[in-house]
């Protein structure tokens, strides 16, 4: 009988704790649901309104070139290879000039030739010029006949015609040479950039033939030379500007922002997977090739406009309630809801053109966990 009466005792006093418990519990429960909103005081701050776009990282012109000769012959010297860093001006290749060199010389002594020819023909013009105007010295005096002094006056035009060809020999064969030289200039390459170099074609002692085209001997990449392109939807095309900011990212460096300008703006589309886009186009700070690669994906945001010192609030403050943006001023008393006109708005914040001021307590809905759905 004492053991009944005592599990009866027992079984009261786990009913009464679990009551207790129970009561705790709810007020607690209780005590978080009445907290299901923040409060925002208004306050003035930064609104940058962008847009957000996909890019890729791209060489400019003219950052890669493909270094050739025009000159045919065996490749005496290559010094350099892939991945190699070449300063622009630096000698390249050089590829066996002797047969040029031989006619180089041959014209060299065909205008020395020439010239102790003219020599003399500037001499013999001199005498019969000379034997000219004293034949006709003469005849004024009459002691000579017009005869001689019309075959002194062919003597002279002969000659005379003679040093000019002469002279016309000579600029011919140094003609000739200049086009030689530029010739035998093709038989030494010399780099035209700086950067390093990407691709050989070719090797030490093997032949090349040029022919319509240079013969592509080596390609060299200058890696501080590179644009940003960016893709724009034709949806966002309006709102962007050629000088609007832009602030970038890679993969491979998330946590570092990279910045820039856009620089031009392509008229033509382009159309990929039915999409319209157009190309923007960012030049990148050489700083920051350290960094970037070609073809390296970007994710962009253009700058479309950015205002300081303006009243804002929490994106989540604002609600759209019958056909208007409202907000919810906490008072002493109750909850007001007042009409704003809104400006610009970012991933955080939103401009408030009208309807608050400064200093005044914004409600801001929280959501809850068990709001969020079942955990799965």
């Amino acid at each position: 009988m004492e053991k009944k009466k005592k599990l009866i005792v027992f079984s009261v006093i786990i009913v009464l704790i679990a009551g207790v418990l129970s009561s705790i519990l709810f007020i607690k429960n209780s005590k978080t649901k009445s907290k299901n909103n923040e409060v925002y005081v208004v306050k003035k701050g930064e609104v940058v309104h962008f847009t957000e776009q996909t890019g890729i990282i791209k060489s400019q012109v003219g950052a890669i070139v493909k270094v050739g000769t025009r000159a045919t012959g065996v490749i005496t010297r290559l010094n350099y290879q892939v991945g190699d860093f070449v300063k622009k001006g630096a000698l390249i290749a050089e590829i066996d000039d002797r047969e040029k060199l031989a006619e180089k010389r041959s014209l060299e002594a065909q205008i020395e030739e020439q010239k102790k020819d003219l020599e003399a023909k500037e001499a013999q013009y001199a005498y019969n010029k000379q034997n000219y105007e004293r034949e006709t010295m003469l005849l004024e005096k009459e002691f000579t006949t017009k005869d001689n002094v019309e075959r002194a006056k062919r003597e002279m035009d002969v000659s005379k015609a003679q040093l000019e060809a002469s002279r016309a020999k000579i600029k011919e064969i140094k003609e000739k040479l200049k086009s030689l030289e530029v010739s035998l200039s093709y038989h030494k390459i010399f780099s035209p950039i700086s950067g390093y170099v990407s691709q050989v074609t070719t090797q030490q002692g093997e032949t090349v033939v040029a022919g319509l085209s240079a013969v592509n001997l080596i390609t060299i990449i200058d890696p501080t030379r590179l644009e940003m392109w960016i893709y724009v939807d034709e949806t966002d095309i309006g709102k962007v500007k050629k000088g609007m900011i832009v602030e970038y990212w890679v993969d491979a460096y998330k946590r570092k922002v990279f910045t820039g300008t856009i620089s031009m703006i392509y008229p033509q589309p382009e159309i990929k997977d039915n999409i319209v886009y157009y190309l923007a186009i960012v030049k990148i700070d050489p700083k920051d090739t350290e960094f970037l690669k070609p073809e390296m994906t970007t994710h962009v945001k253009i700058i479309v406009e950015k205002k300081k010192d303006v009243l804002v609030v929490p994106n989540s403050a604002v609600r759209f309630e019958e056909g208007k943006n409202v907000v919810y001023i906490k008072t002493k008393d109750k909850d007001v809801r007042v009409d704003v006109e809104t400006g610009i708005r970012d991933d955080r914040f939103t401009e408030i053109i009208s309807g608050v001021k400064e200093g005044d307590k914004i409600i801001i809905p929280v959501i809850k966990k068990n709001q969020l759905g079942p955990k799965k």
